[in-house]
């Protein structure tokens, strides 16, 4: 019976988590939240903080700043029309919320994307200008370390479409742990991302949201959601490693400097392995600008 209730509450939650992703266009009314939990709207937010950790009208609030963040960066739409599409009632009011979570206006934070990336095209426009032998480009854009990896063991669970939705995925994957007693102050999250996101239609995306588990552990079959998970382990090697520093939405910035510029200038050569990225605080807690991720891959050795 306890196995079952478990269940049930998950799928309940899940179903929310679906939600508020499919519909962050729509008005999300704590009524119509607590309606896909099959829940009273009087019991179901507190369910919800208890067992995501936040309020629900925190999730849905971060949740639409991050998709602001994304269309900032790779639109061209008005900030009164990303407004309009996230259910703000002003460009104003979308600009005061941005400011506070991200600590810059979104012009600032467009504008200072689109210089990166001038900058960036002419840097790589000047190498390919470059016929002497000698010439090394500038390689100090990020910090890179070559550094020894220890093995983790991992339950993983698949997603499949825009990197930048990757979240919901985490969301879930938290759930079914938490309630496998699996989290404490020692766990670990990972991603693993299997194909690169300019070539492939986002729709297709291949990715894998991870948690560190002990390498003796055996999931009880009958845990509810067990069958979504799999088993992995990040393999002992040596890693190519950048910190990054900033918002999920501009982590393909410092992926394209490390294949585009670090790669080819290192000598190195990449193992068969996917990148895989490792996240050093809680984007729930943590401003944008202040997340910080180690973005690995292993090197043949």
């Amino acid at each position: 019976m306890k196995a079952q209730t478990s269940m049930q509450y998950q799928q309940r939650l899940q179903r929310v988590i679906d939600y508020i992703y499919q519909h962050l266009d729509a008005d999300l009314t704590l009524e119509q939240l607590a309606e896909q939990a099959w829940m009273s709207p009087y019991h179901f937010h507190r369910t919800y903080r208890l067992l995501a950790e936040e309020p629900v009208n925190m999730t849905v609030r971060r949740l639409r700043l991050q998709s602001a963040a994304g269309q900032l960066l790779r639109s061209e739409l008005s900030l009164l029309q990303i407004a309009r599409q996230l259910r703000y009632g002003s460009a104003e009011a979308l600009s005061r919320a941005f400011r506070k979570q991200y600590g810059v206006s979104p012009q600032a934070y467009r504008q200072q994307h689109n210089q990166q990336l001038q900058a960036d095209a002419r840097t790589e426009e000047f190498h390919n200008m470059m016929v002497q032998p000698s010439a090394q480009p500038q390689m100090q854009n990020y910090p890179i370390e070559i550094q020894p990896f220890q093995a983790v063991s991992l339950i993983g669970m698949a997603h499949q479409g825009d990197y930048l939705g990757i979240g919901q995925t985490f969301d879930k994957l938290a759930l079914l742990a938490g309630e496998a007693d699996l989290l404490d102050s020692d766990s670990r999250f990972f991603g693993l991302y299997y194909d690169d996101p300019l070539t492939v239609p986002s729709h297709e995306l291949r990715a894998l949201a991870c948690v560190s588990v002990p390498a003796s552990l055996q999931l009880d079959p009958a845990l509810p959601g067990a069958e979504k998970l799999q088993y992995l382990t990040l393999p002992q090697g040596i890693t190519v490693s950048l910190l990054f520093q900033g918002d999920y939405a501009q982590l393909e910035q410092p992926y394209n400097w490390l294949f585009g510029q670090w790669l080819p200038q290192s000598g190195e050569e990449l193992a068969d392995f996917p990148p895989f990225e490792e996240y050093l605080n809680d984007v729930k807690d943590t401003p944008p600008a202040q997340l910080l991720t180690q973005m690995r891959c292993y090197l043949k050795r």
